[in-house]
């Protein structure tokens, strides 16, 4: 019986998906139709990015960014022609500055590209069957990738291996029992865990399939369901769906007149290179003007900010940073980077707003 249970588990995993996990989508990049003229697909381009970086999809809907569309083409930075499974496209990067000016004039907030990293587990039932949807070639997975992509929504699929299905089930899934679900998650370390229910449903012949999506938010648990006429319209509802919850939450209503000067010590680093890497990555958040090595020495580096949102927004977009974690100590973190400078320029330990650890991938 045993080895029978075993075996099952070895057969099921012989038909698994390997983990995937997507890389973090270009903000202001596009893939459009080449079929269309040059007008047409720098307007469809910039109409992308705009839904992509305020995470509302009626976003054309407002009279002034409608009427900006006449002017697409200044936007446009660089495009190539490439082939794809879905016929020829233009590849079309958009100038970010001046979208996110455009979007700062009419306080429109902005969501930059520091975006949580998703987990999905799904499941579908077919009659009274329930299976995990793990095929890398299954329609509703290649579905939800394209759909995530388009939103630059981080994600990550399960490895549905054997330590997976030992501490969870698709009847768990099924049910939200969210005890099994948080404890078979937590080898990911993803920032959000969502659960995806699929299954045909007869209320409307038009729109046979149902999508219900669970995720946890400050303690309670959000459920939203979708219909539609097939895979590939429900996983692009779902997304369009998801990204605008997410851009309630962390997009930035970018204040030139709030600009404030903050201290984010950070340690753990043990070359200039990691010094390097960490000044550069809090100089491309959004809402950070400036960047300034203040403090430096064996154990930790102290980074003077200068910012045009709240310190909490900050905090906020930092949580999603790969490349430090937060602590919660101002205890020196040990390392030593030979070759690196020592600087004192003073700030005290309470003026350091927050302290950080940089991780090593």
């Amino acid at each position: 019986m045993v080895l029978a249970k075993w075996l099952g588990l070895a057969l099921i995993l012989l038909f698994s998906n390997v983990l995937c996990s997507a890389e973090r989508p270009p903000l202001y990049q596009a893939e459009v139709s080449a079929e269309q003229t040059q007008q047409q697909w720098q307007r469809e381009a910039l109409q992308q990015v705009l839904m992509r970086v305020t995470g509302r999809p009626d976003i054309m809907q407002q009279a002034e960014l409608r009427n900006e569309l006449a002017n697409a083409a200044s936007y446009v930075k660089q495009f190539e022609a490439i082939r794809t499974e879905q016929g020829n496209k233009v590849r079309v990067v958009l100038d970010s500055q001046r979208i996110q000016q455009l979007l700062k004039s009419y306080q429109i907030p902005v969501w930059g590209g520091q975006r949580p990293e998703i987990l999905f587990w799904i499941v579908e039932q077919q009659q009274l069957q329930r299976n995990f949807v793990r095929r890398a070639d299954s329609v509703w997975l290649t579905s939800l990738s394209s759909a995530l992509q388009q939103q630059a929504l981080p994600f990550t699929l399960p490895l549905y291996d054997i330590d997976d299905l030992m501490l969870l089930t698709e009847t768990d899934v099924w049910a939200g029992f969210w005890q099994q679900i948080d404890a078979a998650s937590a080898r990911y370390q993803a920032d959000e865990v969502v659960v995806l229910l699929l299954e045909t449903t007869s209320d409307n012949p038009e729109l046979p399939w149902r999508l219900t999506a669970l995720r946890q938010q400050e303690g309670r648990v959000l459920r939203h369901e979708y219909q539609a006429a097939n895979e590939t319209e429900l996983m692009q509802q779902y997304a369009a769906s998801l990204g605008q919850e997410l851009a309630q939450q962390f997009a930035i209503l970018l204040n030139p007149a709030a600009e404030q000067h903050l201290v984010l010590q950070v340690g753990g680093m043990q070359s200039l290179a990691e010094v390097v890497s960490v000044e550069r990555n809090l100089a491309s958040l959004l809402g950070v003007s400036k960047v300034q090595i203040v403090q430096q020495s064996a154990q930790f580096t102290r980074f003077q900010l200068t910012i045009q949102m709240s310190t909490e927004q900050l905090l906020q977009s930092l949580q999603f940073e790969p490349t430090i974690q937060k602590i919660d100590t101002l205890e020196p973190s040990f390392g030593a980077y030979p070759g690196v400078p020592m600087l004192q320029t003073d700030p005290n330990p309470s003026d350091v707003l927050a302290v950080f650890q940089f991780v090593r991938r």
